[in-house]
């Protein structure tokens, strides 16, 4: 596929003594000054993709309760509650029509090798962006960005503008100035491959809002719209955690984490994992970003924050004393799991600087985030075609003794079950094909069951979906 791979590509090396931790990932900076010179390589790598990883930043997600809101009803013996999914979608469109999309990230994944051992050409970019609308912020949302390295600064000054939908715009005529989101959103929905996605269901609504069209007004539209706009599916890496792979934490950095700590153990092991590939980017060299994704802190010598370490979240944030360490949080999890038959077989190999301060991994920026996706739904891709019985969703012995604690389990898995037969057809890559069952299934916080996004055979798709999609078929055909 690659005539001239060997010059153009920077190969990951596995050793057994540091597989990985040396390697670091070129990340394009896409900024309003370099766009036209960037946009070739982008367009290109998003054509030719085997599946796109995206992630946003946002500058805020509006009151939590609106996402999670509490359906309530009452009889004489007690008061019961359900979660409303059309409820929460009422405030997910709310957030997303009064809050912007401050950097999209981009993670592109071309399979070069598909058996034995699948190998992958990965070329990522993280597109800082700027709305021309008003917005609202959080302060919690911009210091917890600030926190992570996000330039504000850099973002107002040099931050490619986008104009995000209203109900009278004309998308693709008469623009009164040029919208290369939009357009590079078009061409993400015209690869015709899947697109990845985390804990993805607002994500997805801020990329609908905000570069493709206004929401629909119910969810049942939405999932009808996303169905037909995504055709070749969609697979959430929270849903794969959780209802395939069952992981104990389901956060981004822990699973990504987690899937290095498989990939490494298994390229130790001389089992069989994916191998990576980064272009050099040899015409836009000076907008690549090299970080250090696979790098991990030195131990802090703290006791550790459970609630971190389980959610990925402490409302102490830094002035926490206990540690956050999410490769700490993984080798207690891996301690205390009954199915790891020898503990501590390899130990984690970390980096830190001279200094022994913590290495900056590039976590929650939002090209760093997308490729951290990708990296993750390859990998239990790999993890579950070596694991068929929990591809298939066939219970171990294992699974059987959680199965019997959380009966929840089992509603999961006759609904994961109905899934795999309706996404019979959807057109995956075949290194994707183990994750079949979870494709279209976007993770519902509080609910025990996925959302599925499939048309129902009562709802249309929304007429602005529809005049889209004919609007970027007719620029094509140009």
């Amino acid at each position: 596929m690659l005539s001239c791979r060997a010059s153009v590509l920077s190969q990951i090396i596995m050793t057994e003594e540091s597989p990985l931790v040396n390697q670091k990932v070129p990340v394009v900076q896409v900024l309003a000054s370099n766009i036209d010179e960037v946009w070739p390589s982008l367009v290109h790598s998003i054509k030719y993709s085997s599946f796109i990883a995206l992630d946003l930043e946002l500058s805020g997600l509006g009151d939590r309760k609106n996402l999670m809101r509490k359906h309530y009803t009452s009889t004489s013996a007690q008061r019961n509650f359900q979660r409303s999914v059309d409820d929460r979608y009422t405030g997910i469109v709310e957030a997303a029509k009064t809050r912007s999309v401050l950097a999209l990230g981009v993670s592109c994944w071309r399979v070069t090798r598909d058996e034995p051992e699948p190998e992958y050409y990965v070329q990522t970019y993280n597109i800082l962006l700027l709305s021309r609308d008003n917005f609202m912020v959080e302060p919690d949302a911009l210091q917890f960005l600030v926190e992570h390295g996000f330039d504000f600064n850099k973002q107002y000054k040099d931050g490619v503008s986008y104009t995000p939908s209203t109900e009278d715009m004309i998308v693709f005529k008469e623009k009164k100035a040029p919208e290369p989101v939009r357009d590079l959103f078009a061409a993400i929905l015209q690869a015709k491959c899947p697109v990845i996605t985390h804990n993805g269901l607002i994500d997805l609504a801020f990329l609908y809002q905000s570069f493709y069209a206004p929401l629909p007004p119910t969810m049942s539209i939405f999932v009808a719209d996303l169905q037909d706009m995504f055709k070749s599916g969609i697979l959430d890496t929270k849903c794969v955690a959780e209802y395939l792979i069952r992981e104990t934490a389901t956060y981004l950095e822990y699973l990504f984490k987690k899937s290095k700590k498989r990939l490494s153990d298994a390229a130790a092991a001389g089992k069989a994992h994916i191998s990576l590939s980064f272009s050099e980017h040899k015409a836009i060299k000076q907008w690549v970003n090299l970080v250090e994704c696979f790098a991990s802190n030195a131990s802090s010598g703290k006791e550790l924050c459970e609630t971190y370490a389980n959610h990925g979240y402490c409302k102490e944030g830094k002035n926490c004393a206990k540690s956050h360490d999410v490769d700490e949080a993984i080798n207690g999890h891996d301690r205390k799991s009954k199915k790891r038959k020898m503990e501590n077989k390899q130990p984690i190999v970390r980096s830190k600087t001279s200094d022994g301060e913590a290495v900056d991994t590039g976590c929650h920026r939002a090209g760093v985030d997308a490729f951290m996706t990708g990296f993750i739904v390859a990998n239990y891709a790999m993890y579950l075609k070596s694991h068929p019985k929990k591809a298939a969703g066939e219970e171990d012995e294992e699974t059987k003794k959680k199965s019997s604690k959380k009966s929840h389990y089992q509603s999961r898995d006759n609904h994961m079950s109905v899934t795999l037969e309706e996404n019979r057809d959807i057109p995956l890559p075949l290194v994707l094909d183990p994750c079949r069952r979870a494709v279209n299934c976007l993770t519902l916080s509080g609910k025990n069951i996925p959302l599925k996004v499939m048309k129902s055979a009562f709802v249309k798709p929304s007429a602005a979906h529809m005049r889209q999609q004919h609007e970027i078929a007719k620029k094509n055909n140009k």
